[in-house]
């Protein structure tokens, strides 16, 4: 009798680990869906984040486009400043044309000279 008592507990034992068993499974997959929600809340606080970090670097990045805009609104003023320079571009050219044949009449002179 006493070994049937002992089996029929057993046997009980093994029927409340089984159960307990399926509990586990189901209390394991909530937790795991918990767990992924959280991942996704935990990016969600990390971009918020970075937003923050971005947002405290936009005014010292406004500040040095401004300090750019200002040089460059400063050289355009003086450019505009800037009297034309009396002459003529087409002058120029030809003056340097004509050192350039100057040049070149040299040059073969010089070949023919050493070519002798």
């Amino acid at each position: 009798m006493k070994v049937k008592l002992l089996a029929d507990e057993k046997h009980k034992n093994i029927g409340t680990l089984k159960s307990s068993g399926d509990a586990l499974k189901h209390k394991i997959s909530d937790l795991s869906a918990k767990r992924e929600a959280m991942l996704a809340e935990l990016k969600q606080v990390e971009a918020l984040s970075q937003a923050q970090q971005e947002e405290n670097q936009l005014p010292e990045a406004i500040k040095l486009l401004e300090q750019e805009r200002n040089v460059h609104g400063r050289k355009a003023l003086q450019l505009k400043k800037l009297k034309p320079v009396e002459g003529c571009a087409d002058e120029d050219i030809k003056e340097v044309e004509a050192a350039n044949q100057i040049r070149l009449r040299d040059i073969s002179a010089i070949q023919a000279l050493l070519n002798m």
